[in-house]
């Protein structure tokens, strides 16, 4: 992929200060180098932030506002879209944890049963690369991987520093362990995955702990105040003078402020509830 010049030596000039940008792109499966992605965040958070500074511009020709409000919406606007593209990994990394974690515990005692029952480990991973959705996937790359002569335990660990859910790398090191070690690999799995049943239904009651604070917040900060603020700006109008109007502009400002924080509020609740199959 051609490089622009300026894009490329901004972003090969940041790189030296993101050592860990190549092990977060392996983690969310992005096939870029850091430097390729250095510049796709650059480059999509310039066009955009360019776009919406065009737009403030044309607001300021048409209203007749600041001239500093292009400047300002320039700065503002490239740092909120430069933070949103950069963090998409981390949204992938994040998103591929929760599909492991609900699917986990399930691939794990089907392994178990698989050994427990006289299958080898190999066919036994082999059994559990389908029906299990992304843990299905990440063991059906390490059952390639076997098949095309590479160690286990090295295949296992491997994947256990990539992976992005910590639940799924115990397992791995510890299958790992047990195979090396020689020790029952059915018997230490079952008590990992015991341990990790146990953490997940904890996780779930923190979580419904924390809904309720979470809920009167949302209330307080997306309905509340924002409602008796308008209602107290109203009557503050009304002994002011009669003649006091808001501008069209303001409303749908304060509008898309309302909106967004409300967005926010039921994104943060719906991302932060425990994703496990149990929960149905």
């Amino acid at each position: 992929m051609k490089r622009l010049p300026i894009i490329s030596n901004v972003s090969d000039s940041m790189i030296p200060y993101l050592p860990g940008l190549g092990r977060r792109l392996a983690m969310a499966d992005d096939s870029r180098n850091p430097n390729e992605f250095m510049d796709w965040v650059l480059e999509c958070s310039a066009g955009l932030s360019l776009l919406t500074t065009i737009l403030a511009t044309m607001l300021v020709i048409t209203y007749g506002l600041s001239i500093a409000l292009p400047l300002v919406t320039l700065m503002v606007t490239f740092t909120l879209f430069f933070y949103y593209f950069f963090s998409h990994p981390e949204l992938k990394i994040i998103k591929k944890r929760k599909d492991i974690d609900n699917e986990i515990i399930f691939a794990s005692k089907h392994i178990i049963v698989e050994i427990s029952s006289g299958v080898p480990l190999f066919d036994a991973l082999v059994g559990a690369s389908e029906g299990y959705g992304k843990v299905s996937d990440e063991i059906k790359i390490i059952v390639q991987r076997v098949s095309f002569g590479e160690p286990l335990t090295h295949v296992l660990r491997d994947t256990a520093e990539k992976t992005p859910s910590p639940s799924f790398r115990r397992i791995l090191v510890q299958i790992a362990n047990s195979v090396v070690s020689g020790a029952n690999v059915a018997r230490s799995l079952e008590a990992t995955v015991d341990q990790i049943s146990k953490e997940q239904v904890l996780e779930v009651k923190e979580y419904g702990q924390k809904l309720n604070p979470m809920i009167m917040f949302y209330l307080m900060i997306a309905v509340i105040f924002p409602s008796l603020g308008m209602v107290f700006v109203m009557i503050l109008l009304s002994f002011v003078g009669k003649n006091i109007q808001i501008p069209l502009i303001y409303m749908v400002l304060i509008a898309l402020v309302l909106g967004l924080v409300q967005y926010m509020f039921l994104a943060f609740v719906k991302s932060s509830r425990p994703k496990y199959a149990f929960l149905g």
